[in-house]
């Protein structure tokens, strides 16, 4: 029994044997090379099959070198610039850098420059363009200024040049529509257009006529900021505290120009129209009209501040950092006015008008460039200015509400007023800049001195400011 075992082992080794020495001969394992000796590199390349085309070599695409500018030093005018400050912040920091490397590759200088005081600015474009020495390559122009350069043919047509791609979303589409005239584009304008008109308020004077400082903000979140409501709170905040027959405070003061403004518009009126390519006088419109009236009541029952004898043109800017009125009716820079205020204050839009909507009226500046400009120096300085006002990379999607928060001693002021302002029903501009020779001043300062009515204050501007519209749109008229 014992020997049979020892022959069965032997016979089962055998068989082991074989099935390996087989798995050696018809492969090998995949973990182990099947030639140790080193691969030698062919002597000769092996000869291509005549039926298969050898494989081309690719040709690198030529790299066209950066545009030149030859050193040219681009110069934007305005009536603000100062010598350019430190950074302050990482963005600004950024901002520089970004502005100086593509200037250093492009081979350019963007120099900012305070050409006059914004009362001699438009005089300083008119004149240096028309003597054919342009005091700026690139202007920015107040959109009031507009009318005279327009008239006399000084503006060039941006939408001729290649290096401004005017449908890129960069570019405000609002003030493009408002620039194109006659088929093409005078002005552009890049990003949101700066909030304007709206109404601030006092909140101590709101909390002494024991109303909620905070009112204005919930009668617009919910749809019920409108002029009665305004004037229910002028009302309450006109007060004879020490009962000698005068207002101690009133319940509100703003430049005509200003309140009329806001007045008109948010009652769906304006003061120049602008169809099929014409100008037009709106201001004998029954809501234009309408809207004077209603603003004028405002003086007529005293809640209006009247002007201090002997004062100047702006006395109202004080009198609402003094405490004296509690509502003013002005753009958002006039806060600037009221940095050393002691009082807290808010800022809603203008109130909604029995046909009209709250709104604010911007009054927008507007980049142009001479009509004297070469082409070929035309197009560096749209090339230039293009790069200009890029966004920084890293901030394309920056929050553009972040700057107003030091603005405000609120944040509802910011994060409820600001955004409303550019929803479409809530913002307009207005054309009357468009037309030399007229102001809202024309209609709004007999009406505010008390020497017109509404109605004779239209009626006074007729015929000049129809006169100034066939200027503007081209049609011979005379005045008498």
């Amino acid at each position: 029994m014992g020997k049979r075992i020892v022959r069965i082992l032997g016979l089962l080794m055998a068989v082991v044997m074989m099935i390996g020495t087989l798995a050696a001969c018809s492969g090998t394992d995949k973990d182990e090379p099947t030639n140790t000796e080193p691969t030698k590199a062919p002597t000769e390349a092996p000869a291509a099959k005549e039926d298969e085309p050898e494989e081309p070599t690719a040709t690198p695409e030529p790299t066209e070198p950066p545009r030149d500018l030859e050193g040219k030093t681009i110069v934007i005018g305005d009536w603000w610039s100062t010598a350019e400050a430190e950074p302050q912040t990482q963005k600004e920091e950024d901002t520089l850098a970004y502005r100086k490397e593509f200037m250093e590759k492009y081979n350019f200088t963007i120099e900012r420059k305070n050409l006059g005081t914004w009362s001699e600015y438009q005089e300083i474009m008119v004149t240096s363009t028309m003597s054919g020495n342009p005091a700026a390559d690139i202007f920015v122009m107040y959109f009031s200024f507009m009318a005279s350069p327009l008239q006399q043919g000084l503006l060039y047509p941006l939408d001729t040049l290649e290096s401004f791609n005017l449908d890129d979303p960069k570019w405000n589409q609002v003030v493009r529509e408002m620039m194109t005239m006659d088929g093409h584009t005078y002005g552009i304008n890049n990003g949101r257009m700066e909030p304007r008109l709206g109404v601030f308020w006092n909140k101590r004077l709101f909390e002494e006529a024991g109303i909620d400082p905070d009112l204005p903000y919930d009668l617009q979140k919910n749809g019920e900021w409108t002029w009665e409501a305004l004037e229910d709170l002028a009302r309450r905040n006109t007060r004879d505290t020490n009962n000698d027959g005068t207002p101690d405070v009133y319940g509100i003061s703003s430049f005509s120009k200003d309140f009329f403004r806001g007045c008109v518009f948010s009652n769906n009126a304006k003061f120049i129209g602008y169809e099929n390519g014409k100008f037009y006088n709106a201001s004998s419109e029954p809501n234009f009209l309408e809207a004077l009236e209603w603003g004028y009541s405002l003086y007529e029952k005293g809640y209006h501040m009247p002007q201090p004898e002997g004062s100047n043109w702006d006395w109202f800017v004080a009198t609402f950092a003094e405490g004296k009125v509690a509502m003013q009716c002005a753009e958002v820079w006039r806060n600037n006015n009221w940095k050393e205020m002691q009082d807290d204050y808010g800022f809603v839009i203008f109130p909604k008008g029995p046909k009209g909507e709250m709104m604010t009226v911007f009054t927008e500046n507007v980049v142009v460039m001479p009509s004297t400009h070469t082409k070929e120096h035309a197009e560096d300085c749209a090339f230039a200015y293009d790069l200009y006002v890029n966004p920084t990379p890293g901030y394309e999607d920056d929050d553009w509400q972040a700057g107003y928060y030091t603005q405000f001693r609120d944040t509802r002021a910011v994060e409820e007023t600001l955004p409303l302002f550019y929803e479409p029903n809530h913002g307009v501009i207005s054309y009357l800049g468009m037309i030399s020779g007229i102001d809202y001043g024309d209609v709004t300062y007999d009406l505010d001195a008390g020497a017109l009515t509404a109605a004779e204050s239209v009626e006074k501007v007729q015929q000049l400011w129809q006169a100034r519209i066939d200027e503007a749109n081209g049609v011979s008229s005379t005045t008498e």
